[in-house]
């Protein structure tokens, strides 16, 4: 189910470009503009959260580690 979230997501985010970068009404300028504001929130919220997925995998490892060792002496 993460993954279909995340496709689908990821499908708005690359037709809204394409449909900024098509128009003829909207400025080049301003396309570059919106899109680096646009790749910057993203990477604002995604690098965190990728890195608080990869915090909580390794706690979650390390628990299960200690639970079999506890478990074994």
């Amino acid at each position: 189910m993460r993954i279909l979230f995340a496709l689908t997501v990821a499908a708005l985010v690359i037709l809204g470009h394409v449909g900024l970068w098509t128009s003829d009404r909207v400025p080049a300028e301003l396309k570059a503009d919106l899109t680096r504001i646009n790749a910057t929130a993203w990477a604002v919220v995604l690098l965190p959260a990728g890195a608080v997925a990869l915090w909580l995998r390794a706690q979650r490892r390390r628990g299960r580690e200690r639970r079999e060792t506890d478990g074994r002496e």
